[in-house]
C-alpha cells in the first residue's frame, strides 16, 4: 500500500482514511499477539511512508537520472534575477503546474513538486550523495510539525 505512491497520490482523502483503517487494524492484531514485556515500535503512518516514497522518486528523477523515470523528469525554476532570501535555493527547486481541480493538485507531480520546494527550502536534503542517506534523513524532516 504505501509502495505505490504515483498511485495512491491523487485518491480522495476518504480512500486513504480507508487504507489508515486497515493498518490500525493490523497494528491492533500485532500488539495482540505480540507477548506481554514485549515493548513494540509504532509503525509509521502510511501517508508518511507514502511522501518519503514519493520524495524519493523525486530525488531518483532529479538527482540520480533514473531512465525508467525519465518521463518524471520536471522542469527547474528559473534563478531569480535579483538577490532574495530564496534565491540560495532557487536553483534547486521545480516549477509546480497549475492545477485548478483538487484531484489535480493531489496527484503525483504537483503534490511532491511542493514537498521537494518546501524541502529544499528548509533543508540541504537534496545535496546528499546517496539514496539511503536522503530516505534516512527525509523521514525525519517529515515527522517535524
Amino acid at each position: 500500500m504505501e509502495y505505490a505512491p504515483l498511485t495512491w497520490s491523487s485518491c480522495p482523502p476518504s480512500y486513504l482514511s480507508l487504507l489508515d483503517k486497515v493498518q490500525a487494524r493490523a497494528q491492533r492484531l500485532i500488539r495482540l499477539k505480540a507477548l506481554q514485556d514485549q515493548l513494540l515500535p509504532p509503525l509509521q503512518p502510511l501517508q508518511q511512508r507514502r511522501d518519503v516514497a514519493g520524495l524519493c522518486v523525486v530525488y531518483k528523477t532529479l538527482k540520480q537520472h533514473a531512465p525508467h523515470l525519465a518521463f518524471l523528469r520536471q522542469p527547474w525554476a528559473r534563478p531569480h534575477g535579483h538577490t532574495t532570501r530564496t534565491a540560495a535555493t532557487r536553483d534547486h527547486q521545480l516549477i509546480v503546474p497549475f492545477a485548478r481541480t483538487e484531484t489535480s493538485l493531489r496527484s503525483f507531480l504537483p503534490r511532491y513538486k511542493r514537498m521537494w520546494n518546501r524541502m529544499v527550502q528548509q533543508t540541504q536534503l537534496h545535496s546528499t550523495s546517496s539514496l539511503h542517506t536522503f530516505k534516512s534523513v527525509l523521514n525525519a524532516w517529515i515527522k517535524q510539525p
